[in-house]
């Protein structure tokens, strides 16, 4: 176990609550007692030290569900659903606020999908993010996909990057007949060929101490329910492959 004290005005909010024991110590100094907070963190569960995940309450889980994620400082708002409509709200919201970019063909999408291995399994969810905002699809579990999703991801001014993601649009397309029009491997753009998500957020966005872990990328996409590990995975993988592609400034490789 490692112990952190941390000071009552310290902001712990976004401190992933599974992860933390809370408790409450009195200190004496000079015959006056301070009271202070210790949180004590499961080493086991801390692999990824500067990425905190944080449930927001919502009136109405079974249309989406609403994360808040702290990646090195970074906070990123994460929309989790299943639901066609709220794909449809997000992506009309992106369009909106990027308009400008998508006339230019400069808007960067960070791109990435996960399924339950081996890969003959169908594209279990698919996750998009751009600047804070940031969707995960759970499009195994999803009645329909909304047009304005495949006029999204095949609209030519835009750019979709992702770290070994060889595969990723021919299994979309293999699933779900959404063809990507652009998308670029960002280790070969970097000029790092080969090179791990890890290594290249070190490299190139000097974020050091990302790890992705195995066990949650091969575990049961399938589910009815992502769990928390589940929902930080997918959105760091796509998260981080945004702000790397927005630094290459990917969409001149296309």
């Amino acid at each position: 176990m490692t112990d952190e004290f941390i000071d009552d005005n310290e902001d712990y909010r976004y401190l992933n609550p599974k992860l933390q024991r809370n408790l409450t110590v009195t200190i004496v100094r000079n015959d006056f007692p301070i009271q202070g907070r210790i949180f004590t963190i499961k080493e086991s569960q801390t692999e990824n030290e500067f990425i905190n995940i944080h449930e927001q309450q919502n009136p109405n889980p079974r249309l989406q569900r609403r994360f808040t994620l702290i990646i090195f400082g970074n906070r990123v708002s994460v929309t989790v659903t299943k639901r066609a409509s709220v794909v449809r709200q997000w992506i009309s919201r992106i369009q909106s606020r990027n308009r400008y970019k998508v006339t230019k063909g400069s808007l960067v999408v960070g791109l990435g999908v996960q399924w339950r291995p081996p890969n003959t399994h169908k594209v279990a969810t698919l996750q998009l993010c751009v600047g804070s905002q940031c969707l995960i699809f759970h499009i195994c579990r999803s009645n329909s996909i909304p047009l304005n999703l495949r006029e999204f991801v095949s609209d030519e001014n835009v750019t979709f990057v992702g770290v070994r993601n060889h595969g990723d649009a021919e299994m979309l397309q293999r699933d779900y007949k959404l063809k990507v029009k652009h998308v670029l491997e960002l280790g070969y753009v970097a000029g790092y060929k080969g090179f791990s998500m890890e290594r290249l957020a070190s490299l190139i966005l000097g974020f050091d101490g990302v790890k992705k872990i195995e066990s949650v990328g091969r575990s049961d996409w399938d589910q009815r329910e992502l769990c928390e590990e589940q929902v930080q995975y997918a959105c760091v993988d796509a998260y981080i492959s945004f702000e790397i592609g927005k630094k290459l400034n990917a969409w001149k490789y296309v």
